[in-house]
């Protein structure tokens, strides 16, 4: 293991940092957004507008910037991303001060674009080593969000009422601030402006037409929106249904990002030990036994096993989606197969995060878990499609 972790390149390191440091940022904004937006919102049911214009953004941004980074080099792409998140965190943070509603939804949009750019942190590390290893460094990498687990958790605490007088404008100026490291982390990395090429690679319907990239695709994205949906209205249940304080939200939301990240030092190893496929279908049971968790109590560690048991099966749905996305492509076609793949994905998470605020609105926490059995199924469906179609080519050849 030691050996392993020693050949790992440099650039994969600064891309873990990376991504800490920016899922850092983003879980502070998740930890207040909502409660934040419900605080000068015109309408109760308008609170999560904010964290899905972030969603919206980052879906619009996902196929733009994959391109760019196929023109440009991903490192210029990765810097402008770090300032949007700078100029979207001071703007929420003013938002908060002076009430102005629209101003943190349009800073909101800028905080999108950001987590857009830095999705592609992941399939930056896997440029960096062969295919036998792009699933472990991908899992590393996300492994890296483990960082903002606490460091995230303990910004939005002590940051609350960092400006006097007004609640959560603080966590916004704090998260601001943590981007200079970022900045400075990112600008070190090392990856070559690809070479353009005359080969224009496979079109992108002959990846359509293959069960192993529909699988690996929506096992990413619906597996990401089963998780965006829960987690958006989690927030809202805790403190303003259940009553419970804005310190027993952080702790949720905090575990909840261990989860996510935590397995992911592990998670590549399976799927090379195990394969994609068993390790995906661990992540359903996983969301399946946290649904039947949800619907027995309301109770602060309810809500905790939930969002802890969410985390888990995020990661393996979400690490098996991406290591396949990451393998399938060559060189040449990783531009727009990846960036494709992305926007399915942050097109989910939006569809996801618009519809939460309302549905808990209207139906209520319980009521929204079951709805989550809908892509869930469809996840379990096409993993059933991929393993059939791989598995008759072989039983023809027998």
């Amino acid at each position: 293991m030691l050996n392993f972790l020693a050949s790992i390149p440099r650039n994969v390191w600064l891309l873990v940092m990376a991504q800490g440091l920016g899922m850092t940022t983003l879980n502070v904004n998740i930890i207040v957004v909502g409660l934040a937006g419900l605080s000068i919102a015109p309408e109760p049911w308008l609170a999560t507008l904010p964290l899905s214009i972030q969603f919206i953004s980052s879906m619009m941004t996902t196929l733009p910037a994959s391109l760019a980074m196929g023109r440009f080099g991903r490192r210029p792409v990765f810097i402008f991303g770090i300032i949007m998140t700078t100029l979207g965190m001071l703007g929420q943070g003013f938002a908060v001060i002076h009430g102005e509603f629209l101003l943190f939804v349009a800073s909101s949009f800028l905080v999108g674009v950001s987590h857009g750019i830095g999705q592609f942190y992941r399939y930056a590390a896997a440029d960096n080593v062969g295919d036998d290893q792009k699933s472990v460094v991908v899992s590393l990498v996300l492994a890296g969000g483990l960082m903002a687990a606490f460091l995230g958790s303990t910004i939005a605490t002590k940051t609350l009422h960092l400006v006097p007088d007004v609640i959560y404008a603080g966590c916004f100026f704090a998260a601001a601030g943590l981007q200079v490291l970022t900045l400075s982390v990112v600008s070190q990395i090392n990856i070559p402006k690809p070479e353009i090429l005359p080969i224009k690679g496979r079109p992108l319907s002959v990846f359509f037409k293959t069960p192993r990239f529909i699988a690996g695709m929506i096992a990413a994205a619906f597996g990401y929106s089963v998780m965006t949906f829960l987690m958006t209205a989690a927030p809202l249940q805790i403190v303003s249904v259940s009553k419970l304080s804005d310190a027993a939200n952080a702790i949720v939301i905090q575990w909840h990002v261990v989860a996510m990240f935590a397995p992911a030092f592990f998670t590549g190893s399976l799927i090379k030990r195990f394969g994609v496929e068993k390790v995906m279908a661990t992540g359903l049971l996983i969301y399946a036994i946290a649904i039947g968790v949800s619907l027995t109590g309301t109770s602060f560690w309810h809500y905790f096993m939930v969002l802890l048991l969410i985390g888990g099966g995020w990661n393996t749905l979400y690490v098996g989606g991406s290591s396949i996305i990451a393998s399938i492509a060559t060189p040449q076609e990783r531009p727009k197969v990846q960036g494709i793949t992305d926007f399915v994905i942050t097109l989910s998470m939006a569809v996801a995060s618009l519809s939460a605020g309302a549905l808990h609105y209207l139906l209520g926490w319980q009521a929204m878990t079951k709805l989550a059995l809908i892509p869930m199924a469809i996840i379990a469906l096409v993993i059933i499609l991929m393993v059939m179609a791989e598995r008759r080519p072989q039983a023809t050849a027998e």
